[in-house]
Order: C-alpha cells, then structure tokens, then sequence
C-alpha cells in the first residue's frame, strides 16, 4: 500500500487510507508486544502480569496504518496509552514537552533560564535559543508562548505582541490562562490585551482542534514541528464498514455510507448526550462530561449528561458517548440524525465475532450512526483507550469523523472504528468560483483558468492542482493560472483544484475539470451496448484509437485487457468488476504518446444482502 503511493507519486498528498468491509479487523502483533516490554523495562518500568495484560498482542487494522511509520520501523511504539501525538493534551502539559532528545533538553534549560534577569547572559542566550527553535519550527506554540513571556520580561511590548500573535495563529487558545499570567501583567499595550481578548477560548482542558495532514509532524504537546525527527507522521485511517460476524449488512452499511455523505456540511441542529450512570463503564469518563457540555454549549449547540444508558423517545440524537455492556436502540425508542457519532465504552465493542454477551459497535450503524468504535479485546477499561467525551467538541468545531476520533484517543492500538472517516456534518467549506474551463471541453493550445474567492464564507488560505491525480502546483495566491495544453498528449485529462481554509479546521473543497486535449486530432474512444448489467452477465466493449499500435484497457490502475492495434472488442466478465457504479478507461500508445479516453462509466447489478452476518468463531477472519 505505502509502496503504491510512493509509485503513483502521491506521496504527501494522501491523508487518509480506509478499508472496505472484508478486510480483517484485528492483528496479532507478538514482536511488537515482546519488543515494547523490553523497551519499557529499559526505562524503569515494572513489566508484571498486570503490566502485561493492558498490552495484550492484538491491534485494530486501523490504529496499525494510523502507526504506519512506527509500525514498520519500530512497532514497539505502536503501543503505549499515550504515544498518540495528535490527541489533543491539556493545555499546562502543552508548555513543557514540544520536543525530543537534545532539543527537548536545550529547551528545558531555556525557560529554566527565565528565572534569571533580563540583563544576564544566561536569559539572553536562552532567548535567542528560543528564537533558533521558532525559526526551526515555526508552527510549535509553545516556544512562541514563552517567546513572548521573555520578550514581556525584557519590557519589549512590541516583541511580546508580536510572538503572542504568532503564539494564536498557531493554536494557542488558553485566554483564562494568559490573562492570569503573571509575567503579563506589566504589559499595556491596547493591541497585545487586544489580541488576549479576542484569543479563541478553548480553556485550560485541551489544546485546540487542530486538522490532519500526513505532512504535518506531531510534537509530544500536540503541536507542529518541522525539523527532521521532532515529530510523528500518521495516517488517518477506519473501517468503512464490517459486514461479517457481528457486523452489518451490506444494506446497512451502504445506507449509513450514504446517510454520512448526505451529512456533509449540513450543520444538523441536534443534541449530544453523555451517559452519566452508576456503571464502571460510565464512571471511567464521567468526570469530563460536564466539561465537554460546556464547550458544545460555547459553540452554541445543544448538550446534556443524561442518567440512562441511551437517551429515551428523543429525535435528535446528533452524538452519544456512553459505557455499558449492552444497549438497545430499538428499545430507546431514539432515533439518530445522519452525521452523528455515537461510541459505547465497554470490553468487547469491537471484537467482532465474539463480543462474549456484549453489544456490538455494528448496533449504532445498524441505526444510521456515521461512525462508531469499540476495541478488540479486552481493554481493561483504560480510558485512553477509548475517545475522549471532547471527541464531540472538535466533531462539532468542523473536524472529520476520523480527525474526531484521533484527537481524542491518547492509545489508539485496540481500537477498531468504523464509519465514514471524511463526514464533516459541522464543517464550512471554503468557496471558489472556478472559470476558464467547463467540464469535458475540448480544449488545445494556452488555457487560462482564473478564480474567485469573493463569495466563500471562510477566507481561503491557498489551494493545491493536481493534473491527472498527481499535484503539480501548490500555491497561497488566486492569481490566474496559465495553462499550455499543448505540453499534454491528446485525449483525456482531469484538472482538479483542492482549496483549503485558512483556519484550524482547514476544511477542503474542490474543483473537478475533466478535459479532452485536442493538439494532433489524437483520441481513443470507448464504448458498450450494455453498460448496465447485472454481476453475472459480460460486458462487451468497443475500443478505437486510429494509428495506436496497442490499446489497454484499465479500472482504474488495474489492466483488464490488451488489444493489438487500432481497435477492437472484448469482454469483461461483470463480476471482476463487482457490484455497483465504477468506470473502466482506455490508454492507446500512438508513436511515443499515451491517448487516454474518457472514462466509461458503468453500472453493475446485483444482490445487496439485508441478512444480518451470523456470529463466527474468529474475531479477524
């Protein structure tokens, strides 16, 4: 998988893998469990059975491509309860660790130093350490923070303005806390108190919601670093659905898929609920409950701490975070919008297969939730196993499901989610009014294609085109772009233009401009009689480039048939294809040109199975 970005030249630009319904769901992992308690022991832990038991040697598929890097290179740090850098921290903890090794250590003494006089060498050189690791890594708010305290303490206000300005943009959001702050308190100028009253205020409970890029490197506190080896790269990762064992029917999961993305940007006015019961389960969390309520509230959307399991007879049912053993939605007499999380803090909720009594995580999708989680095998009822109740608050702040999930579980390794890792029901997309080009235009010679941001109701920081799925320009201006067909082969192309917020959330849109490229009166056309079929039937299809010395026909990177010369016809059995809509494509070689045709859209029919999967034996088979 990671071999195939790398061939397609994608890397950098894939930020999501998600599996389909028939991959296995848990992993043994001996090596990575026998060389994580070396490891520990190394450090001064004591690696009893106790100790043995939270680190049971099985993982969800997910959390293991989340850990790509680690868990090819070093799977001892796939597991641990806190090794998830992207999960947000509470905000104190988020001053003290933005590094590792010899930087972790040279900024440790640095504001160990700012117990000293301004006019001692000790602060001065602490100082300019301070600015050599902003200018290293200029997205880390931490050093921006204490930049600003130094430059505070020196009587700068100009600089401490400055710095705290950058400190925001770049997350900081603890305004309660930098209102107290004592090495603040001299300080008058109108426009640095300006920009402490307007910090977004996120509290003292969480670094802000922040977005995901694989790009991005993650710092113990849950900030950006850019230097080689201070920061975690990962990639979000889910189960679209699970439709084996005691998981859900084809039917179901297609339903919940389309119910998610109908969800998008819809901005539902419902309410979250958060489980407040005399269970083990629930008593794990309960404490942080009324502190996500609050921030919801904040955000101006409706949250309470209930005394039932599930709340009763309620139509607006947008999030559940709740820990029991066993539920049942039918019997709640609730129903749940599209859209909604809703995730259950028990032993058993992913192990699928053998939930030994207990309700599985399929019983939320099974009634229309976008996605839900539970780990697969027994957790211990370590709350960092499990998501955070703020996993609502950055749901609700914009963030995908996946982001959701990621930022609030400190451990992920046991645990499996399942849904639609993009649904952004809260999100506002940034718009861009695209002209220049109409969709399936022939096209030859210069091109220009020009944009507007006039009407777009976030501000748009800069967008990224791809050419053919490979990128090909990044850039923060919406100057027109100058296009020369002519360096194209003939035949088809697809231009697509991702825009991206400039907030936290980073929302994305996009543009797709298929195009025909007509320079040399070159093209390979693509044709069927039965595009429509069911999944037992064959497909016969038409293929023409006049000159082409051979013709290959694909599904998307895969090849299915070569033809030797001009034209020709074959036949594709429907199965190989599988069910429902895809596209088949030809790619003619004429002299030394590829002549790519239009995608062929297709339709194939057949059983969607609305029979529940029986129990089996395994968990991962």
């Amino acid at each position: 998988m990671l071999s195939a970005i790398e061939d397609r030249r994608l890397a950098g630009t894939i930020d999501y893998i998600v599996y389909s319904a028939d991959f296995p769901t848990t992993v043994d992992i001996p090596d990575a469990q026998k060389k994580f308690f070396a490891k520990s022991e190394s450090l001064g832990f004591r690696v009893d059975d106790n100790f043995k038991r939270r680190f049971f040697p099985a993982a969800s598929i997910n959390s293991l491509t989340y850990f790509a890097a680690e868990s090819i290179h070093s799977p001892a740090d796939t597991l641990g309860l806190e090794n998830n850098h992207y999960c947000r921290i509470p905000v104190e903890r988020m001053l003290r660790n933005p590094f590792g090794g010899a930087t972790q250590k040279e900024f440790l003494r640095s504001i160990e130093s700012f117990e000293k006089e301004p006019t001692d060498p000790l602060f001065e050189s602490a100082y300019s350490a301070l600015v050599r690791m902003y200018k290293q890594n200029p997205g880390q708010a931490a050093v921006l923070y204490w930049l600003a305290k130094f430059a505070a303490k020196q009587g700068d206000e100009k600089a401490a303005t400055r710095w705290m300005t950058r400190a925001v943009g770049m997350g900081w959001s603890d305004r309660a806390g930098t209102l107290v702050d004592p090495d603040f308190a001299s300080i008058t100028d109108p426009v640095f108190k300006g920009i402490v009253k307007r910090m977004p205020n996120y509290g003292r409970e969480e670094t802000a919601s922040r977005a995901f890029r694989q790009v991005y490197q993650w710092a113990p506190n849950g900030m950006q670093n850019r230097t080689a080896g201070q920061g975690e790269r990962y990639f979000l990762s889910t189960v679209l659905a699970v439709t084996r064992n005691d998981g859900n029917s084809e039917a179901e999961a297609l339903r919940q898929l389309q119910r998610s993305i109908n969800a998008d940007f819809t901005k539902p006015l419902g309410q979250f609920y958060f489980s407040s019961t005399n269970d083990v389960r629930s008593n794990a969390r309960k404490r942080t409950f009324q502190k996500a309520v609050n921030a919801l509230q904040d955000l101006g959307h409706q949250a309470q701490i209930i005394k039932q399991t599930l709340p009763q007879e309620k139509t607006d049912v947008i999030g559940i975070s709740t820990g029991t053993p066993t539920y049942s939605m039918e019997k709640s007499g609730s129903s749940i919008l599209p859209g909604a999380i809703c995730e259950n803090l028990t032993s058993y909720g992913g192990r699928l297969g053998d939930p030994r009594g207990q309700t599985p995580l399929s019983e939320f999708i099974r009634y229309g939730a976008a996605g839900s989680c539970g780990t697969v095998v027994e957790p211990l009822a370590l709350q960092q196993k499990f998501p955070s109740p703020t996993i609502h608050v950055h749901y609700a702040r914009g963030c995908s499901l996946a982001e959701s999930f990621y930022q609030s579980i400190h451990g992920p390794f046991q645990t499996l989610i399942v849904g639609d890792a993009l649904c952004q029901p809260f999100a506002t997309p940034p718009m861009v009014e695209v002209s220049g080009l109409s969709p399936l235009e022939t096209v030859s010679g210069p091109i220009q294609i020009a944009f507007d941001t006039a009407e777009s109701p976030v501000r748009v920081a800069g967008m990224q085109l791809f050419l053919d799925g490979t990128i090909v320009r990044s850039d923060p201006s919406f100057e027109p772009i100058d296009f020369d067909s002519q360096k194209l082969s003939d035949g088809y192309h697809e231009i697509r233009i991702v825009f991206v917020a400039g907030n936290e959330i980073e929302t994305s849109s996009r543009s797709i401009l298929p195009i025909l490229v007509n320079n040399n009166n070159l093209s390979c056309e693509l044709s069927s009689k039965n595009p429509a079929c069911g999944i037992n039937d064959t497909i016969a299809i038409e293929i023409e480039a006049r000159g082409a010395e051979q013709i290959q026909l694909f599904q998307h990177q895969r090849l299915l048939k070569t033809i030797a010369g001009p034209a020709g016809e074959c036949e594709i059995a429907a199965k190989d294809l599988g069910r429902g809509p895809t596209s088949v494509q030809a790619i003619a070689m004429i002299g030394d040109q590829q002549i790519a045709s239009k995608p062929l859209a297709l339709m194939i029919n057949g059983p969607i199975l609305e029979t529940k999967p029986r129990t089996g034996k395994k968990t991962g088979s």
